[in-house]
């Protein structure tokens, strides 16, 4: 199986990705995976009330991550700019992110981030459950510790299912 990401997303931003108005995630990192790699919404339940939605604490979709962009500030408190791109797609970015310049600031710090593009977006008709994917081979946390993966109770040679979710996002088996 292909490594894939699940990415932990608040459910106001869940909700304009889902309606197509947010096509750009601003996250403080980025995989070590080649473009385009395969990402799970996992929409999180953040002191949010749920909602009309309802679709909190699951897995409400995926999309292809076909490009990622690197943003950058050149003054604390100032502008964010895709670095080695022209205004037009520095603009264009901060559009499809859906951020004002003060959600920038307040998330990266004034320090590098990175605009996850997302394409080829679906949502699931019956959201998955977090327990249905595992978590990359890497992940393992008995393989951490440098033992047998048969010895652990989760994997039996077939890999650690998630218990929780990402505080960002993780590694997954894709499937």
């Amino acid at each position: 199986m292909s490594k894939a990401v699940l990415i932990s997303i608040r459910p106001k931003w869940c909700e304009l990705i889902a309606n197509g108005t947010k096509t750009v995630e601003v996250r403080k990192s980025r995989p070590k995976l080649h473009t385009p790699f395969k990402c799970y919404i996992y929409c999180t339940q953040s002191g949010v009330a749920l909602g009309a939605w309802g679709k909190h604490g699951k897995v409400i979709g995926e999309f292809t991550c076909d490009r990622i962009y690197e943003l950058e500030t050149r003054s604390p408190g100032g502008s964010y700019y895709v670095k080695g791109e022209g205004l037009p797609t520095t603009n264009d970015v901060a559009r499809q992110s859906c951020l004002t310049l003060k959600d920038m600031h307040e998330y990266l710090q004034s320090k590098v981030g990175y605009g996850w593009h997302i394409s080829g977006l679906k949502i699931y008709d019956v959201p998955r459950e977090l327990r249905e994917f595992k978590k990359s081979n890497r992940d393992c946390f008995y393989a951490d510790l440098g033992l047998a993966k048969r010895d652990c109770p989760d994997c039996k040679n077939s890999g650690c299912f998630l218990e929780r979710p990402p505080q960002s996002w993780c590694y997954v088996e894709e499937g």
